[in-house]
């Protein structure tokens, strides 16, 4: 992680535990740091999809990575932490250090693309419950590590020079199996080799990131054994990693998404309801002593986010929130050899990001849209729940505004919903300027996807905030085979984006309906696909006075920035038009560049450095039509931003541009005392 310094571990494990409950000493109001400070586990925008902890052999524990960001030596601290689920003995850290471990992409052909977001994976316990292995960064290299849990230092168990992940036991507690990637190692050194006689311009250029290019695909993965009474590793074939880990041999169908085999050899899987639309509807998948057992209930259908066996004949089944089901959660149990369908046991709409069975007791991360992620244990005869570990018991203390959540229709019959928060004074009557957050709400109103907005900041500040889910794609794009080919439906017209804007408008449209929003003052922000909407609704619509973006553009130019191998895609995949032809008829929905001679409307960008080259035309039209646009460009930042003096400094100036433009307000802060003054040159010379 370049540029960032590392924190202590004498520090860092005072700022990981959390303090007592008890400790409080009065409300105050929320400030940025609480936000970016909070201790997390688990990945913040994860989709109930990979486990946030594990649990013991025994089913007495649960082990965590647990990370707080420190904006003011702009590093974050890591730790261990073991958490008893009986709540007899106190949480406590095993190890505490380490450094943020980015996770990688290898998008549109190119590789080792970092995303911005930390690789999460929780420490895995040893098969007897004595230990635990994990990955941790240390001086710009991850290591495997082990820890005990009777209190003697971690140690580190690998020192290797080439980036290890997936981890995983064998059965006998000897072996640590884990995946590399060499060839990828090997790539980067043949291509330092390369450039000493000039790089061939071709489709291993991520070129708004990179200047040279990426090691070039396929790059096989290796599984490697590393014995730990030895230290010696070598590579073994996917065979001999299942016989070390003693999988059981339970098959299940290749398509199948989450799964679950019981003692006895019952199965459950979720699959593809039609073997024809591979995008499509998925359902459950029920075998019960070798029958198929049919279940057409709501509970069978997605979006089901895991299942576990309690016993022989017990299924739990755990839907996951979506546009169509108004973001709510919900727990099934299922009986499937002796009761017609699920019965409902829960259904909330908070946020359940992995759960793990033990016993009998479902253990949950779990948050709630005023207090961010708790642990869990959730019965799942009842529903009933308790708190085992509260990294944040600081949250209870806040005088938080009031979320609630609002579901529509619009007017093509497309349902989703948003969460809307109000000031923590709001008054009845009282109508507040209202900042639109995208694209995905779920659990802890923090700052949208990617954290660059924070709505409770804004709440304080007087905005009411509504958070916007996406809908579903029109099943059109959703009978595509491919991602490519659903795209090319969805550009066609930008029907796709229509679809969403059209839903966001309904919602807009409903807040206003309650009075509590100010129709004149609409402020628009969005990161990734909620900044092509914010495009699409400054070219469409005329209801938004200022907009912020976090990524940027959609533009004729932009689609070949990227490199050759994304320019390739959307060209011959997605149907773009190809570079040197006249796109004006099918940008002019979309593109800000085209649409620059009479865009108006204050827009903030705030821009990793490894992707602002695709605003550098957007950006340049705006300017040449001197409209009121202004372009920030972070170090070492990526597709999420990561940095936390940078989250820091984008929450000031985000909130700082909206009440400079929506409400009048000039920040007193030196700090931004420069832009406040460019500001007000921008809004001199903008049309009255």
């Amino acid at each position: 992680m370049t540029g960032v310094a590392h924190a202590t571990p004498a520090a860092c494990g005072e700022r990981l535990l959390p303090p007592s409950s008890r400790a409080a000493t009065g409300q105050r109001a929320i400030a940025a740091r609480d936000l970016i400070e909070l201790r997390d586990f688990g990945m913040m925008f994860d989709s109930a999809k990979r486990p946030a902890f594990s649990l013991s052999p025994d089913g007495r524990y649960a082990a965590l990575i647990l990370r707080r960001a420190d904006p003011d030596t702009d590093s974050y601290c890591f730790g261990v932490m073991l958490v008893s689920l009986d709540g007899r003995i106190a949480f406590r850290l095993l190890d505490v250090g380490g450094e943020f471990i980015q996770a990688m992409t290898d998008p549109y052909g190119v590789t080792g693309v970092p995303s911005g977001l930390p690789v999460t994976e929780p420490p895995l316990w040893s098969p007897g419950g004595t230990s635990l292995a994990y990955l941790r960064r240390d001086r710009g290299q991850t290591q495997i590590w082990r820890v005990g849990l009777e209190g003697a230092p971690a140690e580190q168990v690998t020192n290797l020079t080439t980036e290890p992940r997936s981890l995983a036991w064998s059965k006998d507690g000897r072996t640590l199996l884990f995946t590399t990637r060499r060839l990828f190692d090997a790539g980067v050194a043949e291509i330092e080799r390369e450039g000493r006689s000039g790089y061939l311009y071709d489709e291993r250029f991520w070129s708004i990131a990179y200047a040279r290019p990426t090691p070039k695909l396929p790059l096989p993965t290796e599984i490697n054994a590393l014995d730990l009474a030895t230290g010696e590793s070598r590579v073994v074939s996917v065979e001999q990693a299942a016989a070390m880990k003693g999988d059981a041999a339970v098959v299940f169908p290749a398509d199948a998404g989450a799964t679950a085999a019981s003692p006895t050899g019952n199965r459950a899987w979720v699959a593809s309801e039609r073997a024809d639309l591979p995008r499509g509807p998925t359902l459950l998948w029920v075998e019960v002593d070798g029958q198929s057992v049919p279940c057409t209930s709501r509970a069978c259908r997605e979006p089901i986010a895991a299942l576990w066996w309690s016993g022989s004949d017990v299924l739990y089944i755990l839907r996951n929130g979506n546009a169509d089901n108004g973001g709510r959660s919900a727990l099934y149990r299922w009986r499937p050899s002796a009761e017609p369908g699920p019965r409902l046991v829960l259904e909330t709409k908070d946020f359940l990001p992995g759960c793990a069975l033990t016993g009998a007791s479902l253990i949950c991360a779990r948050e709630t849209a005023t207090h961010p992620r708790v642990l869990e244990r959730i019965d799942p005869a009842t529903g009933s729940s308790t708190t085992v570990f509260d990294p944040n018991p600081e949250f209870a203390g806040f005088p938080l505004g009031k979320v609630e959540r609002l579901t529509w229709t619009d007017r093509d019959g497309v349902r989703t919903y948003g969460d809307l928060t109000l000031p923590p004074t709001h008054k009845p009557g009282e109508r507040h300027p209202l900042i639109i957050v995208q694209y995905v709400s779920r659990g802890f109103q923090r700052g949208g996807q990617g954290d660059e907005y924070p709505i409770q900041l804004l709440a304080a500040r007087g905005y009411a905030v509504l958070n916007f889910q996406w809908p579903a794609e029109a099943p059109e794009a959703a009978a595509k085979a491919s991602a490519e080919a659903a795209q090319r439906v969805k550009v066609r017209n930008w029907s796709g984006r229509r679809r969403i804007f059209t839903a966001l408008e309904a919602g807009i449209d409903t807040v206003i309906a309650k009075g509590v929003a100010d129709s004149r003052l609409i402020g628009i922000t969005g990161l990734s696909d909620g900044a092509s909407t914010v495009q699409f609704a400054l070219n469409n619509s005329t209801r938004f006075k200022a907009a912020i973006i976090s990524s940027c553009c959609d533009d004729p130019n932009a689609a070949f920035n990227a490199g050759p191998g994304y320019g390739n895609n959307v060209v011959q995949g997605v149907g773009y038009p190809p570079a040197g032809a006249d796109g004006r008829e099918f940008w002019r929905g979309q593109s800000i560049a085209l649409n620059a001679d009479h865009l108006r409307v204050p827009l903030l960008m705030n821009l990793a450095d490894g992707e602002f080259r695709m605003a550098q035309e957007a950006f340049a039209a705006l300017k040449a039509h001197d409209a009121p646009v202004e372009m920030y460009v972070y170090s070492d930042e990526w597709h999420t931003k990561h940095h936390p003096a940078h989250r820091l400094a984008i929450y000031d100036r985000n909130i700082a541009w909206f009440d400079f433009w929506l409400l009048g307000l000039e920040s007193n802060d030196p700090a931004l005392a420069a832009e406040i003054a460019r500001w007000k040159v921008m809004r001199a010379a903008s049309p009255k």
